[in-house]
């Protein structure tokens, strides 16, 4: 299936971004995780969060129970272990299966959906600045450029229990998926990524097309940067 998935540390170690990709009964599924930054173990709690989701993922979770689930098991690590007590991280749970696909989120780690030449579906970021876009205040592309936006409400692992966001759409051939951390999106606007998803043969020259942008602007010295690109293709 065509995807494809990218990670650098950028500028902040240690890289708290953690995400898994796997084929499974003919399924794409994914998860992404930014552990936060500036509480001790972000990378721990990263990956420890993408596992449990995955893992509820490979056992038939739909993505936001895989992500409830995964909260509830860092939760009870978090008891036994005071290193993680501080600890927690954004989710993203991706399922694409059959012409459909799924996802829930919690935080500020970013999924879209482009479609017929537009940003069909896009993730809810948990901050203050996105409720300003809700009551149409700002446009979306300006999400980026407050200073206020990384200021979220909501994490996996800073709450007994989650709601996550859903969305669940059908996608047509041509059709593109991305899953980012915020060290990816903050630098590449999605109009940018609407023009290089019609410029690509496939999800990893659509990835790389982005990519340049996105390192012209920041020289790799920013965040954590995790990207996972998905086209379906005809055919």
């Amino acid at each position: 299936m065509n995807h494809y998935s990218y990670t650098n540390v950028g500028g902040h170690e240690p890289n708290c971004d953690y995400s898994q990709v796997v084929e499974h009964d003919d399924q794409v599924l994914i998860v992404l995780c930014d552990g936060l930054n500036g509480l001790p173990n972000g990378d721990m709690a990263a990956k420890i969060i993408a596992e449990a989701a995955m893992g509820a993922f490979l056992e038939g979770e739909a993505p936001a129970d895989a992500c409830r689930i995964a909260n509830q098991k860092f939760r009870d690590m978090q008891f036994d272990n005071v290193e993680l007590r501080r600890a927690g991280a954004t989710i993203c749970a991706v399922k694409i299966q059959d012409g459909k696909c799924s996802w829930a989120n919690v935080g500020d780690s970013h999924i879209y959906h482009f479609s017929k030449g537009t940003l069909k579906h896009h993730s809810v970021d948990d901050t203050p600045t996105y409720r300003a876009f809700e009551r149409g205040e700002i446009d979306y592309e300006a999400i980026r450029e407050k200073s206020d936006r990384t200021g979220m409400s909501i994490c996996v692992g800073q709450a007994e229990t989650i709601t996550p966001h859903e969305e669940s759409f059908d996608m047509a051939d041509g059709d593109g998926i991305i899953v980012c951390s915020d060290g990816f999106w903050e630098y590449v606007y999605e109009t940018e990524m609407l023009i290089d998803l019609h410029k690509s043969f496939n999800a990893k020259d659509w990835a790389r097309k982005m990519l340049l942008r996105m390192i012209q602007r920041n020289r790799l010295q920013g965040d954590n940067i995790t990207l996972i690109t998905y086209m379906r293709l005809a055919g």
